[in-house]
């Protein structure tokens, strides 16, 4: 009878199949905590630095801050928690066909800007346009206000913007005109929310902040880990007075689909959504983006009067710019 045939295994042999294994197993985990990386350091410094990008500021001294081309009063005052804040008052200048102010409105601008940019960009336009006394103020850590820009903080300089504004015209809040440029446009709403106003424009904003980030940052979840809201839509939703809402349609830093979903929040029956087909974020205002807000003031906002259920339904339109 033959012994039955034995198989010896090679050591050498099962060493080295272990080795190529354990390599192997290595180096798929160093790939894929290097994906890992790949994705959780951009997120972490998105999260890190929220406030750097929401607020980017503009400090003084950048901005003419001496213009000459119109008149105007720094005014220093406090925020709700003491920060101290600096705006711009732009008194509306007599004339034969208006001896006094019609208007007071109060401007919030963007967040690469200022007070001494804001007030000769848009402050004066505003100025001919509605023939009013107008009012822009500097959030806190733009332009020469004090402390660093939070959410929270801003919502509490825009209210106490409206404050002194009330307090030196001696108007009610439902008095007066609210404006806001992209970053501004929320606290425009807020306050249109809280306190009331005669009528809201809006140009180049958002409908919320964290809606337009996870536009722009699609692979990441910011839209859920944001601390700064700014749920305008939400905000304007219930207020019934007049909306002027303006977008471009080439805007890539907050799509023009924003400012159609604040028009599609809002209930108010005297409200327009003016889109123009060439503008971008930066682009400058045309005579005939003032000649429409002149047009929408005149017919929905100088009156004064209640909403009824007769007025004239909202309208969308589109502008071609070149």
């Amino acid at each position: 009878m033959k012994d039955p045939m034995i198989i010896k295994s090679n050591p050498d042999r099962n060493s080295d199949s272990g080795l190529v294994k354990s390599y192997l197993r290595r180096r798929w985990l160093w790939i894929l905590g290097f994906l890992a990386a790949l994705y959780i350091v951009p997120l972490i410094l998105l999260i890190v630095c929220e406030n750097s990008l929401v607020y980017a500021g503009s400090r003084y001294p950048k901005g003419n801050w001496a213009p000459k081309n119109f008149q105007f009063d720094e005014i220093t005052f406090e925020s709700k928690d003491g920060t101290e804040l600096v705006g711009w008052f732009l008194p509306r200048r007599a004339n034969q066909d208006a001896p006094h102010p019609k208007e007071t409105v109060l401007l919030f601008h963007g967040n690469a800007e200022n007070v001494a940019e804001s007030a000769g960009r848009m402050g004066i336009q505003l100025q001919e346009c509605l023939n009013a006394d107008v009012f822009v103020m500097d959030y806190r850590g733009f332009g020469k206000s004090k402390g660093v820009a939070t959410y929270q903080g801003v919502l509490m300089d825009s209210e106490a913007s409206l404050d002194w504004l009330c307090k030196h015209t001696g108007k009610q809040a439902d008095q007066i005109i609210l404006v806001g440029h992209s970053l501004g446009g929320g606290p425009a709403c807020y306050l249109a929310n809280k306190r009331g106003c005669k009528g809201v424009i809006l140009d180049r904003t958002y409908a919320s902040l964290p809606e337009t980030a996870q536009k722009k940052y699609p692979i990441f979840p910011v839209q859920y880990l944001m601390q700064n809201r700014y749920p305008s839509k939400e905000w304007l939703s219930d207020f019934k007075g007049p909306v002027f809402i303006s977008h471009g349609k080439r805007d890539t830093l907050i799509p023009w689909e924003q400012g159609q979903a604040i028009y599609d929040a809002s209930t108010s029956n005297k409200k327009k959504f003016h889109l123009i087909e060439g503008w971008g974020h930066w682009d400058a205002f045309t005579e005939d983006y003032w000649q429409t807000i002149a047009e929408f003031y005149r017919e929905h906002i100088v009156d004064g009067k209640p909403e009824s259920a007769s007025d004239e339904m909202p309208t969308q339109t589109l502008t071609e710019q070149r």
